[in-house]
């Protein structure tokens, strides 16, 4: 486990910045819940021919109206992702973090997130 020199001189190992991430930056869940949508208003006007479209299109009607909890499997890979923890590590608020680097993450997540809950979601 690397140990990480946060501002102000303290060490926090990566665990703990991303646990800190998932649990305790509001402005990355807030980040992590629009790109969320964000993705979904992107599937819900894709091409009908989009291989899964008919999957894909329940979640993400379901998720721009339940975006609250919508976000929330997304929020261990945006936690982990090192160049995020990096960012929040020379900037514990979280603030520095891009909203691209957050949507980088949704983005290559979302087929996955999508596949389990059409299996638990018949």
């Amino acid at each position: 486990m690397d140990l990480v020199q946060i501002a102000g001189g303290k060490n926090m190992s990566d665990y703990t910045v991303s646990y800190s991430i998932r649990y305790s930056t509001a402005h990355l869940s807030q980040q992590t819940e629009v790109a969320v949508v964000t993705a979904a208003v992107s599937i819900q006007n894709e091409d009908p021919a989009t291989a899964d479209h008919a999957n894909r299109l329940r979640w993400a009607n379901w998720a721009v109206t339940n975006s609250s909890v919508a976000w929330q499997p997304f929020a261990w890979p945006v936690a982990n992702n090192p160049s995020i923890v990096q960012k929040v590590t020379d900037d514990p608020s979280g603030q520095t973090v891009a909203d691209g680097d957050v949507q980088f993450v949704v983005n290559s997540y979302v087929e996955i997130v999508i596949t389990e809950w059409a299996k638990n979601n018949p």
